[in-house]
């Protein structure tokens, strides 16, 4: 009874325990849950002439990741036999977006630190069915159409406490033909290359 007692009171600190390396670490298991979107901005404002369909595009671009060859891929690069996905939870927040206040002049627009904590809380992510779980969301922040310029962070949380463990901003030119792939396609390549982050995770 004292050995199943100890047990039992060892596990949550353990899960506690993760820090960054653990990123790699194809013990702890991961799960992603796809490309938050709700703190982008989109700019210059006068440089976009779709303002009302935007939301289609929150949607688009989650469901373009959201395929066998790149969850692969990503499980790959991270080290384990399999990375979970569920994409529900940006799906939800994406939903709610007002597209009126998407798009601003501020061309060197990018997400303040504590307000990426605050998003990673704000997922509301069941911590009780990712018990133990890392974590890992894409946050869209700024498509700068002028510079042009799409600037992405990778964001690594232990889903025990939704403390961030890891933090990688990325500015990126954006390409591709039509609006969706322009402004897609570099959440694939940075999906795909996930594994170049592991010397810095240290």
């Amino acid at each position: 009874m004292k050995k199943l007692l100890f047990l039992l009171l060892i596990f949550p600190v353990t899960g506690l325990a993760q820090t960054g390396k653990d990123i790699f670490n194809p013990e702890v298991p991961m799960v992603f849950f796809g490309i938050d979107f709700t703190k982008v901005q989109f700019t210059r404002a006068d440089d976009f002439t779709n303002k009302p369909e935007i939301l289609r595009f929150f949607v688009d671009a989650n469901n373009l990741i959201d395929h066998g060859s790149l969850r692969n891929q990503v499980s790959r690069q991270l080290e384990r036999k399999s990375v979970e996905w569920d994409l529900s939870y940006v799906t939800a927040g994406n939903s709610v977006v007002d597209w009126r206040n998407v798009y601003s002049d501020n061309i060197d627009y990018v997400v303040p630190e504590d307000e990426l904590n605050n998003m990673v809380k704000n997922l509301k992510v069941d911590q009780k069915k990712y018990n133990d779980f890392i974590g890992m969301v894409l946050i869209e922040e700024n498509c700068c159409k002028a510079k042009p310029l799409q600037t992405i962070t990778c964001l690594f949380f232990r889903v025990n406490d939704l403390t961030v463990l890891f933090a990688e901003r990325y500015k990126m030119k954006p390409g591709g033909i039509g609006f969706m792939n322009y402004w897609g396609v570099n959440h694939n390549m940075i999906l795909a290359r996930i594994g170049r982050l592991k010397k810095a995770v240290g």
